[in-house]
């Protein structure tokens, strides 16, 4: 994972559709020039953040693009090699970071991570503390973390085969997203998963899951 540097430059956290630039001429915000923040927690996302923060937002500049993440996650995919036992050396890639633009220390912050798991998708994810695994369907399930410390983070496993890598590959090394939150106070289990299934769509379709995995908008009910 990629460490969230003290001094990174911040853009503004806008929002999708009627946003408007920085330089008050109010020309419209296109797909193509909106953060990769703002296209995974979409627009309501970015609303969420902005009124649960309740102050000005940046998102940190240094993070990865879709792009980038998608292709590092083809080099793992069509690695991985069903007859190789060691435990694989995935890293994921930090696509999104949102961070108090005045007045806050660096550790606060949202931030989302996507890359090739490490565990199957049929395996439950080890972890210290507790944690909650909720199927939502064939091809996604959702687990929600609490450390020791009370830290929480939320997961999206989603089956992705992708053109060229060996059988079986959607099972063994599916896509893992991650959000981490320290910037809202929000403790709100299913506002979280919501805009993490956001997110996984997003990624689903940008990485052109050769399966067509049915990702969601909204939590199973079994999620609290």
């Amino acid at each position: 994972m990629r460490k969230a540097a003290v001094g990174s430059l911040l853009v503004l956290l806008l929002g999708t559709g009627s946003c408007t630039s920085g330089d008050g001429d109010g020309k419209q915000t296109t797909a193509d020039e909106q953060s990769a923040c703002e296209q995974l927690l979409g627009a309501s996302g970015v609303d969420w953040v902005k009124n649960s923060t309740k102050a000005k937002t940046g998102v940190a500049t240094d993070s990865e693009t879709l792009q980038s993440a998608r292709s590092l996650f083809y080099t793992y995919a069509k690695a991985w090699d069903l007859k190789i036992s060691e435990i694989p050396m995935f890293t994921n890639s930090e696509l999104c970071r949102v961070l108090k633009t005045v007045g806050a220390s660096s550790n606060k912050n949202l931030s989302i991570y996507y890359g090739a798991s490490i565990v199957p998708f049929a395996e439950k994810p080890g972890v210290s503390g507790t944690q909650t695994v909720t199927p939502v369907n064939t091809d996604v399930k959702l687990v929600h973390k609490t450390a020791r410390n009370g830290n929480a983070k939320y997961y999206v496993y989603i089956k992705c085969r992708v053109s060229g890598a060996p059988a079986g590959q959607e099972d063994e090394a599916p896509i893992e997203g991650v959000m981490h939150d320290t910037l809202t106070g929000d403790t709100d289990v299913r506002v979280h998963m919501k805009y993490l299934l956001h997110s996984a769509g997003v990624v689903a379709r940008s990485f052109d899951c050769q399966n067509n995995p049915t990702v969601p908008s909204d939590p199973p009910a079994a999620v609290k």
